[in-house]
């Protein structure tokens, strides 16, 4: 059975140990990622072991490091041209597009042909490329869409919506019976931003939110105003949940829980934190469409693996890229993190809900990987910010307009 990522370990760093020295004869390779549970490190542990009994030349070690530790981290180390590590964990996004054009990570598109990745990959390549160069393995990604409480659906015998017109009419009947139509929280802010992304991909396409999160167009543009008017109509509709400023994500799930709310609009990450006997009454469709002219586009973030330019062992580490994207590897690692492989060949999982969650991310026209991956450092947290504000108080829309234009400004050239 698919289990969800377990939760993290409280613990300020865990470092599993390393060989000092290589065995005799075996070339070392260090691979630096996040810690995620008890159970993921344990899978890692085995993965490694693995690798090492069916390689005589390589000697592959690892440490793990939790999320406010992990970046910073890696971010001094790829600064520094002695830096031991040889291979990292990275998220697609402007960030691993910066650090290819800084030259900071090597080159895989000869490694990616001679294993015939594109049979994997087909429908991530386009993240790990930059002028037509793949710099990246895919490893993991997960799913954004709506979940919905099936036995509200039922009372008033709602469908899953397929266009914006029949989301919206779903919205009125909700509230009508004083029923949230959509519970949120935005003290946390992401789930703010997740509706300004999917309203600017169904609005404008992929590559108009990608160029504008990058900062390359400015916030004044006509299209950016028509997005939030979009969403400033769904907010003076009042179809979010009362007090979301209030709430975290997390914290909103009870009202859902309690069917206080039809409808979330999340990562399929909170399935983790749901409890199993509420997820029967659980089900899922992704962001409707609203301009049929605008292909699906899908909010999706993927971690990928790469090599960075100063590792003295890359043609080693290109073999550990290529072990972990053996589709059961591949599995395996993601069964316990709580995400999904993005391999094609990958062995499917066998939880329903998280079946119905991902099915649409093999039809989509392409990704966005979040707002704040999208965006450069200088607007994408504080720009998350301003938009979980612009949930609370919409009304001054020139005011939103130019404080992201404030954030653009500030982008180091």
């Amino acid at each position: 059975m698919w289990r969800i990522n377990k939760g993290f370990v409280a613990l300020l760093l865990l470092v599993v140990p390393i060989q000092c020295l290589a065995a005799a004869g075996k070339e070392p390779v260090v691979i630096n990622a996040l810690m995620l549970s008890a159970e993921y490190r344990a899978t890692i542990s085995q993965l490694v072991r693995r690798f090492n009994a069916l390689n005589d030349d390589i000697e592959l070690s690892y440490k793990l490091y939790l999320n406010e530790d992990y970046h910073d981290r890696r971010n001094t180390c790829l600064k520094d041209r002695n830096c031991p590590v040889d291979i990292f964990l990275g998220f697609a996004g402007y960030g691993f597009e910066q650090r290819v054009s800084r030259g900071e990570i090597e080159p895989i598109e000869t490694l990616w042909k001679n294993e015939r990745f594109d049979n994997y990959y087909s429908n991530t390549k386009k993240s790990v490329t930059v002028q037509n160069k793949q710099y990246g393995l895919p490893l993991s990604y997960y799913p954004w869409g709506f979940f919905y409480r099936k036995s509200l659906f039922n009372k008033f015998n709602l469908a899953p919506p397929k266009s914006w017109q029949e989301f919206l009419r779903i919205c009125e009947v909700f509230k009508e019976a004083n029923i949230a139509p959509m519970i949120i929280g935005t003290k946390t802010p992401f789930p703010a931003a997740s509706w300004f992304s999917y309203l600017n991909l169904r609005l404008h396409g992929l590559e108009f939110h990608t160029e504008l999160t990058a900062g390359k167009i400015s916030f004044t543009d006509k299209r950016v105003r028509k997005t939030l008017v979009s969403l400033k109509e769904l907010i003076e509709k009042g179809y979010f949940f009362k007090g979301h400023e209030n709430l975290t994500h997390l914290k909103a799930l009870p009202y859902f829980y309690r069917k206080r709310g039809a409808m979330y609009l999340i990562g399929s990450f909170i399935l983790s934190k749901m409890p199993e006997r509420f997820k029967q009454d659980v089900g899922f469709f992704r962001f409707p469409q609203i301009d049929a002219s605008i292909p699906l586009y899908e909010e999706a973030p993927l971690n990928i693996l790469f090599i960075p330019s100063q590792s003295k062992h890359k043609s080693a580490a290109k073999k550990v890229l290529s072990f972990f994207a053996q589709p059961d590897v591949s599995y395996q690692l993601n069964q316990v993190s709580g995400y999904l492989s993005p391999n094609a060949m990958s062995q499917e999982v066998d939880d329903e809900l998280v079946l119905a969650s991902s099915r649409h991310l093999k039809s989509s026209a392409g990704f966005s990987y979040f707002f704040n991956r999208n965006s450069p450092p200088e607007t994408g947290r504080e720009g998350t910010k301003l938009l979980g504000k612009f949930f609370f108080d919409p009304h001054d829309l020139d005011y939103y307009v130019q404080e992201f234009e404030k954030l653009r400004a500030t982008i180091k050239k």
